[in-house]
């Protein structure tokens, strides 16, 4: 199973590369950017990437957007020293097979990627009591609010303007508002640009989460 290690810690990868190092896992090549793991991923064609999270040249969650963005089924784990409620529940939504802090068992690095080598999801204990904690706390209601950035993509739809176009407002790829636009059809419970344009005022105003 070959694996490309993206990460900026010389120390954090040679200590992954010795821990994997009579396994089932290979390093097939190593990036310290943002930029260089885009580049590898196209080149290497790797099986999984580890991804850390602070990286220079592109973080590990602009790395999971734009390799998601390209519609790719690429297994992915980040790795990372801490992580935000906010890329916790995005890295969750961009399908991530696993996550990893680096503070943890040694062991879980390689039971995670076991388990994500044959197709299955593994998330550290740690990450995963936070998470549900915070599906807990959020409540539905707070599950389908709206995020300033979801509520501009409403917006532009509303206005009719073509993915191109909402790409170019917002500063993205074009593929990139493919990927969010799924997301928040299946947020919003609508199957089409034309629908979620009709009920825009509906969305913005928050009324459709009042019972």
């Amino acid at each position: 199973m070959r694996i490309l290690l993206a990460d900026d810690h010389p120390m954090i990868s040679t200590a992954i590369e010795a821990l994997l190092r009579g396994t089932e896992f290979e390093i097939a090549g190593m990036a310290s950017t943002g930029e260089q793991a885009i580049q590898k991923v196209e080149e290497l064609k790797p099986d999984i990437l580890l991804l850390d999270l602070q990286m220079p040249g592109g973080t590990g969650m602009d790395v999971l957007r734009r390799v998601r963005s390209n519609g790719s089924r690429l297994k992915i784990v980040l790795l990372t020293a801490a992580i935000d409620d906010a890329s916790l529940l995005e890295a969750k939504s961009l399908r991530v097979q696993g996550m990893v802090l680096k503070n943890s068992d040694p062991a879980y690095l390689l039971e995670c990627l076991e388990k994500v080598s044959v197709g299955a999801r593994w998330i550290d204990p740690e990450l995963g009591v936070r998470a549900k904690e915070l599906a807990e706390t959020l409540g539905d209601r707070e599950a389908h609010a709206l995020s300033p950035r979801e509520r501009q993509l409403i917006s532009l739809v509303r206005k009719g303007l073509r993915n191109r176009d909402v790409a170019e407002q917002l500063g993205v790829t074009e593929g990139t508002i493919k990927v969010y636009l799924h997301a928040l059809f299946e947020k919003l419970g609508v199957s089409s640009r034309t629908e979620l344009a009709i009920r825009a005022d509906e969305f913005l105003t928050g009324s459709f989460l009042k019972s």
